[in-house]
C-alpha cells in the first residue's frame, strides 16, 4: 500500500529550526531521535554528482542536522531495482539511482539539482555557524537563472557524452563531441560566463551551487582522467573553468566542509 500524502505544511515541519546551546536543530528532531529525525542523503563515497548536495546541506544544517549516508557500489548493485514498480515512491531508491534525499516526513527526493537547490534555500539559522553562506542559491531571479543554466549545461554535457559500446565508434563520436559538439558549446558558454563575471565564480566573488557543479562532476572528469578520449589540451583551453574549480576547494565553506568530510 502506498504511503499517505502528507500535507505540505506538515511535511516541511522540520524546516522550523531553533538554536540550542550553540547548536541549532529542527523541530521534528525535538520529538524524535536518531537518523530518521533529519534529512538523509544517499550517495556513493566520492564527490560525483553529490558535492553540491552535500555542501549545501552542510552549509544550511551543519554537520549534525543531516545524515550523509555513503552507499557502497556492491550494495547498491544488489539492491532491488525493478524496471516497473507501481509503488515506486515507497521503494528504497525511487529512480533506481542516486543521489536521493530522504526527508523526515517519509518523502524521498531524487535528482541532485533539486536536492542542492532545496538545501541551499533552507532558511538561515538563528545563530549561523562561521561557515554559513547565505546566498548559495541566489534570491535574485536573474542570478538564479545563471546558476540554473550552468547546472543544466553541465548535466547536459554528461548526458550527451557518447557512450557507444564499440571503442572505435565511441572515439570518433567523442572527437566530434569536443570539436564541434555540445562539450565544446557547453565549455565555451561556461568559460564565457566566468570571464564576464570577473571570476573566480560564475557570479564573481559569490560562491553558488553552480560553482560546486563546475568543481564536481565537471572539473573532476578532466583532472581525474575520467573523460576518455578527451585529452588534457582540451581542458587547458578553458582556464577560467579550471580556476573556478580550484577556487571552490579553497573557499572557506569548502574548507569547513572538508574538516568534517573527506569528499
Amino acid at each position: 500500500m502506498s504511503a499517505p500524502i502528507v500535507p505540505a505544511h506538515r511535511s516541511l515541519n522540520f524546516l522550523s529550526r531553533r538554536a540550542t546551546s550553540g547548536r541549532w536543530i529542527n523541530s521534528a528532531a525535538d520529538s524524535s531521535t536518531g537518523a530518521d529525525a533529519v534529512p538523509k542523503l544517499h550517495y556513493f563515497a566520492f564527490r560525483g554528482r553529490a558535492l553540491g548536495c552535500r555542501v549545501a546541506l552542510f552549509n544550511s544544517l551543519g554537520k549534525d542536522g543531516w545524515t550523509d549516508r555513503r552507499v557502497s557500489l556492491p550494495r547498491f548493485r544488489k539492491a532491488p531495482k525493478p524496471a516497473q514498480n507501481p509503488d515506486r515512491l515507497d521503494s528504497e531508491y525511487v529512480t533506481n539511482n542516486l543521489p536521493q534525499l530522504d526527508l523526515p516526513c517519509g518523502t524521498k527526493i531524487s535528482q541532485s539539482h533539486a536536492i542542492a537547490r532545496y538545501a541551499a534555500r533552507l532558511r538561515a539559522p538563528v545563530a549561523p555557524p562561521p561557515h554559513y553562506l547565505p546566498d548559495l542559491y541566489p534570491s535574485n531571479p536573474v542570478r538564479a537563472m545563471i546558476v540554473d543554466e550552468a547546472v543544466a549545461v553541465i548535466d547536459q554535457i554528461l548526458l550527451l557524452t557518447p557512450k557507444d559500446a564499440d571503442a572505435a565508434v565511441r572515439a570518433a563520436n567523442r572527437a566530434e563531441f569536443q570539436d564541434s559538439g555540445f562539450l565544446r558549446v557547453g565549455m565555451e558558454l561556461l568559460e564565457g560566463r566566468l570571464r564576464r563575471s570577473g571570476g573566480p565564480f560564475l557570479l564573481g566573488a559569490q560562491l553558488t551551487i553552480a560553482d560546486l557543479y563546475v568543481r564536481a562532476p565537471l572539473c573532476d572528469l578532466f583532472e581525474l582522467g575520467q573523460f576518455e578520449g578527451v585529452g588534457p589540451e582540451f581542458y587547458d583551453a578553458f582556464p577560467n573553468i579550471r580556476a573556478c574549480g580550484s577556487a571552490v576547494i579553497e573557499h572557506p565553506l569548502l574548507k569547513a566542509y572538508h574538516e568534517n568530510y573527506k569528499n
